[in-house]
C-alpha cells in the first residue's frame, strides 16, 4: 500500500497537472512529464513475446514509442472501444512512453501544500507518486519514472533518430505545447502557457453582466470568473445546439464533457466554455500557418497548426493576448473583478480566518481521527519486530531504525487506554517531529486526506470529553462533522509530543541505543 508523506505547508510554489480517466479511476500526471496527448494510433506494430500490457510500438513523427495499456496492468476490465481513447506521451529522461487512457479530464493548478507525496518500499514499483484532494474527490498522481519502468517495456534507444529529430526541431523553430479542444464543431487550440486551469463545468452563479454569450460566473478559490460560451462568442452555433451536443455526450460517456478553460491576466480571470477538451498537442513554430480569421472576429486567431502529415484535423490556434484585449471580454473580466471580488473580500474580512482551509490526514484509532498535515513527516508500514528498550513505559512499542536513525515508537492505543484491535493488518506508523526529534505513532489504518474549513471545526462537547481517556482529553480539543465521513476527532500532536519528550525513560534512549549498536 502507498502512504502519504507531508510536505511543508508554507511552500507557495504551484504545480500543474493534467487529469485522465481510466475505468473507475481518475489519475493525474505532472504537466512537466507530458510531452503531448494524441488520439489512439491507427497503426501499431506488435512486439513478439510482449506482456499483455504492452500493445506494441507506434510511430510519432519518426520516433518509435512503446504503447502501454495501464488498465491491463492494473487488472481493469477492458472497454474494447478505442475510438475516444487518448494516449499520453510521457517523458522520463530520454525515454518516451505512450500510456492509454479512456479520455482526458482537467488541467489543475495546485499549491505544493495541496499535493501529498507518497513513499514506497524498496520492492515497490512506486506507480503512484502523490495524491491531492479536490472537490470531494482524491486524484492520484502517476510517476513518469515508474511508468517507464513497467515490466517488459522495451527501451527504444536510437540516438541517431533522436539527434535527427532534434536537428529538425531546431530548424523549424521552438517546440511548444498547446491544449486542443472543440467548440461548435471546430477544432481549436490555445497555447498551454495561456491557460491557468481547466475545470469541469460547475453550476453557474447569476451575474448581472450575463447575456446571450456570458452564461454566468463561477468562483475559483474566491476569484470571480465570468464564463463565456466560446462557440457562441465566435458565432459558431447557438445555445440550443450546444445543449443538445452536451446531452448526447453525457449519454455516451456518463458525464458532461464540457470544460471551462480559465485564462488569467494579472488580477482578472476569464472562463471559456468549450464542448470538450481533446488533447495536449506539441507543435513547432513552422507548423503554425497564417489563416483568414473567422468572420466578425478579426485578430482572435494566431494561425493554424498544420497536422496534415499525421492524419489529424488542423487546429485553429487562438491568440490569447487578443482574447484579453477584446473589448467585450475585457469588460466582462474587469467588471466581474470589480463587482464580485469586492463583495468576496468583505465577506472574508467579516469571517476572518474561519474560512481558511486546513489539510488533515485521517486515520483510524477506535474511531476516525485526524492529524494536521504539517505535523506529519511521513507514514510507514508497521514493524512488529521493534527493539524495546528496558524500563520503557508500557505505551512505548519499541525503537525503530528509520534510515540509520533510531526513533521511539508510541502505541497510541495503549497510551489512550484502548483495547487491542480485532485486526492489526492495516497498522501504520505516523512519523512526527518535535523540537528536531522524530517519533512514531502507531495507528490502526490511514484513511484519506481531507480539506477542512476552520469554520467547520467545533470544540469537543463536554459530554463527549467526559467519556474520553484522560490522556486523550489532553490532546483532543476540536472535532469536525464532515458529509460522507461523519465525526472526525482532530488530534493536536503538540501536547502529546511535549509529554513524550519529557518522559525520563525516553530521554536520550534512541541515541544511547544507536551508540551501543
Amino acid at each position: 500500500m502507498d502512504h502519504p508523506v507531508a510536505v511543508p505547508a508554507t511552500d507557495a510554489a504551484t504545480q500543474l497537472f493534467g487529469s485522465f480517466h481510466l475505468g473507475e479511476f481518475e489519475l493525474a500526471l505532472p504537466i512537466g512529464a507530458l510531452q503531448e496527448v494524441v488520439p489512439f494510433p491507427e497503426a501499431i506494430t506488435r512486439v513478439p513475446l510482449a506482456p499483455p500490457h504492452l500493445l506494441g510500438l507506434f510511430n510519432l513523427r519518426g520516433m518509435l514509442i512503446p504503447l502501454a495499456d495501464l488498465g491491463r496492468f492494473m487488472g481493469l476490465a477492458e472497454s474494447g472501444d478505442r475510438r475516444d481513447a487518448r494516449v499520453a506521451v510521457v517523458a522520463s529522461g530520454d525515454a518516451r512512453l505512450g500510456v492509454v487512457f479512456d479520455r482526458t479530464g482537467e488541467m489543475l493548478r495546485l499549491s505544493s501544500g495541496q499535493v501529498v507525496p507518497f513513499r514506497h518500499g524498496s520492492e515497490s514499483l512506486g506507480l503512484i507518486q502523490s495524491a491531492f484532494h479536490l472537490d470531494e474527490r482524491i486524484l492520484q498522481v502517476l510517476s513518469a519514472d515508474a511508468l517507464a519502468r513497467l515490466p517488459g517495456l522495451p527501451q527504444v534507444l536510437n540516438p541517431d533518430l533522436a539527434e535527427q529529430a532534434r536537428q529538425r526541431r531546431l530548424a523549424q523553430g521552438r517546440r511548444q505545447q498547446g491544449v486542443s479542444f472543440r467548440a461548435g464543431g471546430r477544432h481549436l487550440a490555445l497555447p498551454m502557457a495561456a491557460i491557468h486551469e481547466i475545470i469541469r463545468l460547475p453550476e453557474l452563479e447569476h451575474s448581472v453582466l450575463a447575456d446571450d454569450r456570458c452564461l454566468g460566473r463561477v468562483h475559483l478559490r474566491g476569484r470571480p470568473v465570468p464564463v463565456v460560451d466560446f462557440a457562441r462568442f465566435l458565432g459558431l452555433h447557438d445555445a440550443a445546439e450546444a445543449a443538445e451536443a452536451a446531452e448526447a455526450a453525457e449519454a455516451d460517456h456518463g458525464e458532461d464533457l464540457r470544460r471551462v478553460l480559465v485564462l488569467r491576466q494579472d488580477d482578472t480571470f476569464l472562463g471559456l466554455l468549450v464542448d470538450e477538451v481533446d488533447s495536449i498537442v506539441g507543435y513547432l513554430d513552422a507548423q503554425v500557418l497564417p489563416m483568414p480569421p473567422i468572420e466578425g472576429q478579426t485578430g482572435l486567431l494566431a494561425g493554424c497548426i498544420s497536422r496534415g502529415d499525421s492524419g489529424h484535423d488542423d487546429l485553429a490556434l487562438v491568440d490569447a493576448p487578443a482574447l484579453h484585449a477584446d473589448p467585450f471580454l475585457a469588460h466582462l473580466a474587469r467588471g466581474h473583478r470589480d463587482l464580485y471580488l469586492v463583495g468576496a473580500d468583505e465577506t472574508e474580512a467579516q469571517a476572518g480566518r474561519k474560512r481558511q482551509r486546513e489539510t488533515w490526514v485521517t486515520f483510524q484509532l477506535d474511531r476516525l481521527m485526524g492529524l494536521r498535515i504539517e505535523q506529519l513527516c511521513e507514514v510507514i508500514d508497521d514493524d512488529p519486530a521493534l527493539m524495546r528498550p528496558p524500563g520503557a513505559p508500557p505505551f512505548v512499542r519499541g525503537v525503530l531504525n528509520l534510515r540509520q536513525k533510531l526513533i521511539s515508537v508510541i502505541d497510541l492505543r495503549t497510551l489512550y487506554g484502548m483495547d487491542e484491535p480485532d485486526d492489526a493488518a492495516g497498522r501504520r506508523i505516523l512519523i512526527v517531529d518535535h523540537a528536531g526529534e522524530k517519533y512514531g505513532l502507531v495507528v490502526d489504518a490511514v484513511q484519506s486526506i481531507l480539506g477542512i474549513d476552520r469554520a467547520e471545526k467545533l470544540r469537543v462537547p463536554t459530554l463527549m470529553s467526559h467519556h474520553l481517556h484522560p490522556e486523550l482529553q489532553r490532546d483532543l480539543h476540536e472535532v469536525a462533522e464532515l458529509p460522507g465521513h461523519g465525526t472526525v476527532l482532530l488530534l493536536d500532536a503538540a501536547p502529546l509530543l511535549q509529554r513524550i519528550a519529557g518522559v525520563p525513560a525516553l530521554q536520550g534512549e534512541p541515541a544511547r541505543i544507536q551508540a551501543a549498536t
